[in-house]
This record gives C-alpha cells, structure tokens and sequence, in this order.
C-alpha cells in the first residue's frame, strides 16, 4: 500500500501496537471515561492511524480512543490505514504525547522501554540514550541553529526511571499519577545522586556495601517523595529538594558510614553560594542599590527600610545557623573579620 486510505474498520479486528505492553500498563481508566463522555458528546473523533496485519488492523495509537468507543458500544470506527513497519509504529507511539509534558507519565515510559528494546534486540551493542531518544523523536536542539541534539523532558525522565526501575529502586506503580515533569525531577535527582554517591565512594575508599547502601537510601528517598508527590503534598520546586534531604535523612538514622553526608553538604553549599552571588534575589538587590541615590517618593524610602529589616533577619538566622554549626566556636560577625562596619 503505497497511499494511506480511509477505511470504517469494525472494532473486533482492531488490535494494539505490537510495542503497547498492555499487561505492565493497562488502561488509564480516568482517561478512557473522559474520552467516552466527549464520544457521547460530540462522536468519535477520526484520525487514528493503524496498518493492516492480515484480516487485522494494528493500531499506531489512539488504544484509548478506541477502548472508549468499545464501551461506547460502536460497532465500527474510521481508521487511517498505512503501511507502518516496526520503526513507524514505535514513532508514532512516542509522537502521540511526546510533546505533552503533562503527559501520564507511565504511557511514555511503556514507549521508551519499547524502543530500547527494539534497537537492542540485534544485541550489538547497547544503545544509547540518545539514540532511543532520536527514534522517538524526543529530542531538542542543542542550541539555537546548531544541528547537534539533546534529549528532551520526556526522554530525560524515562531514561532515569527505567534505569531506577531496573536497579530495584523503584516499582512503575510508584510512578502511577505523576506526569512527565515530576517524575523527570525525582527520578533525575535520585539517579544523578547516585552517580554522585559511586564516584565519591570509590573517591574515597568507600566499600562496595557502603556504596550500595547509600544508593539505596537515594532510591528510597525517590520512593518517599513520588508517594507525596501523588498524594499532592509537594510542590514542583521542591520535588528535587525532597530527594535530596530524605537521601541524606535515611542515610543518618541508618547509623552508617555513608558518601552522602559531604553530598549533600555540597548541594546546601552551592545553594548558599547561589544566594550571595548569583541568583535572582541577589541581581534585584544590586540594581535597587543602584537606584537608592535617586529614590524621593516616601513609598519608596518605606521599601528600602522593609528590605533592610529583612536582611538583618536573614542575617540573623545566619548567624543561629553558625552558632549551631560551631557550638563550641564563638562566631566573629564578618564585619569584625573584614574591619568593616556600618
């Protein structure tokens, strides 16, 4: 069949991708009754793509769509019918919601481990992330006009929760109810963590058992902060945060010695450092310092006194961190240090 036709198909002779695991990841049952009602509503919508298979006709996507209008008891919908090999069926797959970052999550991830499959079956060699991501079309340029690429949101975050899911680490039910986003910020977090936690274990003469031992604290902190995250108890921003700080939390009530400690010293460091340098805050303050010579407006003068007031608290809460930090140390005021004052 060289040109696509359209053709009425009864919903007997429909089957699945050969790559949709329905087993492992089964319906969405929220998405099939959102997709009845708007079918009761409005109809079936046309545009699935499926190829035919003998008496058969595979689906390229739209299981959803057609599982709603199954229980919709219609009897036959329209397809659009190609000859798809292999390759184009899995493409299709990872083009229906790769874009969609707020995709569930678990139907990305049934499409990733597809297509790692896939490219490793001829067993050559193991594939590379990039390489499944480029079959998917999971990719974003590198830099603006530059032809090198990288992988997107979507690929990131199955990357990292297959990679967990396989080390034991993680259960897919763990991943149920998050979308692409959440899950690439726990999963990435605990795997970049455990990256971290091997170099710095061999770094440092750590024994194999003190190394796993720490990757599973991160795997259980990944656990912990996807259970919260699905009951809604955590905030985006905090997601990565939350590894971080259960990792270290695990880690210390287990009593052991652990690479994680100076880890996760160094994540407080550089966000500490980000404070007094380079963030945000610090580039609004350094542009209203500027501004302070041509302020008049009493409404003004008003915010930079708010501002002053907020830093002596800040500085306040510093110098409590420090205190507690060094408790047998009493802490110098920097300006004592510097020989500078007000």
């Amino acid at each position: 069949m060289s040109v696509y036709e359209i053709k009425t198909v009864s919903v007997g002779l429909i089957s699945p991708n050969p790559f949709r695991d329905l087993g492992t990841y089964p319906w969405i049952e929220r998405k099939v009754e959102q997709l009845q009602s708007s079918i009761a509503g409005v109809g079936f919508w046309a545009g699935v793509i499926a190829r035919p298979m003998g008496k058969r006709y595979q689906l390229a996507f739209g299981h959803h769509r057609i599982e709603a209008a199954k229980r919709n008891k219609i009897a036959a919908v329209p397809l659009i019918l190609d000859a798809l090999t292999d390759e184009q069926m899995l493409q299709f797959m990872g083009r229906e919601n790769g874009e969609d970052y707020n995709a569930e999550f678990l139907v990305m991830l049934n499409t990733w481990e597809a297509a790692e499959n896939f490219l490793d079956a001829p067993r050559i060699r193991k594939r590379q992330p990039i390489e499944i991501a480029r079959l998917l079309g999971w990719t974003n340029p590198r830099h603006v006009g530059m032809a090198d690429d990288q992988m997107n949101h979507t690929a990131r975050a199955c990357y990292s929760a297959a990679a967990l899911i396989r080390g034991g680490y993680l259960s897919r039910d763990e991943l149920n109810g998050l979308n692409v986003m959440q899950v690439e910020h726990i999963t990435g977090a605990a795997f970049n963590r455990m990256q971290q936690a091997e170099n710095a274990g061999k770094r440092n003469k750590a024994t194999a058992k003190q190394i796993d031992e720490a990757k599973a604290h991160i795997g259980k902190a990944a656990s912990y902060t996807a259970k919260r995250a699905v009951d809604g108890h955590l905030a985006r921003s905090d997601l990565r945060a939350s590894v971080d700080v259960n990792a270290y939390r695990f880690a210390r009530q287990s009593k052991q010695a652990s690479p994680l400690f100076a880890m996760f010293a160094r994540t407080a460091i550089e966000q500490i450092e980000r404070i007094l340098n380079s963030d945000t805050t610090a580039e609004k303050l350094a542009e209203i310092i500027k501004a302070i010579p041509d302020i008049t407006e009493n409404e003004d003068r008003q915010a930079v006194q708010r501002i002053d007031l907020a830093l002596e608290q800040l500085a306040g809460r510093a110098q409590d961190w420090r205190s507690k930090l060094n408790p047998k140390r009493k802490v110098v005021p920097l300006a004592a240090i510097t020989g500078k004052g007000a």
